[in-house]
This record gives structure tokens, sequence and C-alpha cells, in this order.
């Protein structure tokens, strides 16, 4: 459990890291809160920062529900790549929306192989 544990907290890390690139980003523009609209380069940090939200809620059950199909060391792997997966797309979105993809790719894997394994498991425990 250490690995998916420290992937929780790197996880939780990086949203509110994205979150403080959002209030710096407010201050740099003059962007009063609760406005979420006002110069691109805020509103692409913003987005980053809502959709890795978005994306967390998704993550993390699938993550702990992996722990227990796949062990500590691949759910930990796999959530590892969809920490990557979101700077990459952070890095890529902030600089030109076009760049994402990337990111949005590697952080899609993760989850669907998390998703398949929890169904798996799932599966296992109603036919054992």
């Amino acid at each position: 459990m250490p690995f998916t544990a420290l992937v929780t907290v790197a996880a939780v890390v990086l949203t509110v890291l994205l979150g403080v690139r959002v209030s710096r980003l407010r201050e740099k523009h003059g962007i009063e809160a609760p406005a979420t609209t006002g110069h691109p380069e805020f509103e692409r940090g913003n987005r980053v920062h809502q959709n890795t939200i978005e994306q967390l809620v998704v993550f993390l059950p699938l993550l702990w529900l992996g722990l227990y199909v796949l062990g500590d060391a691949i759910a930990g792997l796999l959530g590892a790549v969809w920490i990557v997966g979101r700077i990459v797309y952070a890095n890529g979105y902030t600089s030109e929306m076009a760049t994402r993809r990337p990111g949005m790719l590697i952080t899609t894997l993760p989850v669907a192989i998390l998703l398949l394994a929890s169904l798996w498991g799932i599966l296992q425990g109603f036919i054992a």
C-alpha cells in the first residue's frame, strides 16, 4: 500500500499546486474571484485545474480499487503514469490548447486499465 498511498498524496499535491498556479494567474492578470474569464493564460490555467479536479474524482477510487486487484506496485505505477499525464496535460494546455492531447492520452490509459481491473475484481468476487 505505500506506493498507492504515495501516489494519492502526489495527486493531491499536484492538484493543490495547480490551484496555486490559478491564484498566481489571477494576481498577474488582475482577475478577481469568482470570475473565471478575463485573460487566455488565466482561463487555460483555470481549466487545467478544474479538469484535474474532475479527473481526480474518477482516478482516486479506481486507484484504490485497483490496489486490491492488481497489488500495490502495479496500482502505484499506474498512478504515477496518471500523474505524469496530468503534468504533460497541464504544460501542454497552458502553453497552447492544441498540445494538450498527449497528456490526455497518457492520463486516460491508466484510468482505463484501473477501471477494467476493478470491474474484473468485482466480477471475480461474485463468481467466487
